[in-house]
């Protein structure tokens, strides 16, 4: 009678990615807050409150911030996990809030809307991307 061969458990992700993820899930939710605060600071302001617009210059130029921390723990995430994407994201929303920041300075509201649109949707999705089951495995 053979005995059973034994087999090792697939492997987990490692404390380092652990650790690194937990820290890139409190960035970008710090980071999602302030991209949602954008567009309802805006909206206050159009619906009369002047200090909402100051509010909403200071808070864009307080978001290269948590910005390019983000991106910088995002790519040693991605690094680790060997995910392309997650990298290529992360290096995108810091140049994109750059030019954002430019281009609310110039008043061109055409750019401006929109990219503040995907932007928001950006940041909330690298908001919610790391508590799904993928960003463990």
């Amino acid at each position: 009678m053979a005995a059973p061969a034994l087999t090792a458990p697939p492997a987990g992700p490692s404390a380092t990615h652990l650790a690194t993820l937990w820290v890139f899930r409190l960035l970008t939710l710090a980071q999602a807050t302030l991209f949602a605060l954008q567009p309802i600071s805006i909206g206050s302001f159009l619906d009369g409150t002047w200090t909402a617009f100051e509010m909403h210059s200071v808070v864009g130029g307080v978001l290269l911030l948590p910005v390019t921390a983000t991106a910088l723990v995002g790519l040693v995430l991605a690094a680790l996990s060997r995910r392309i994407g997650l990298g290529l994201v992360c290096l995108l929303l810091p140049v994109l809030t750059i030019a954002q920041i430019a281009i609310g300075h110039t008043r061109v509201l055409a750019v401006h809307v929109p990219l503040g649109v995907l932007l928001v949707a950006l940041a909330l999705w690298l908001a919610i991307w790391p508590w799904t089951r993928s960003a463990t495995r």
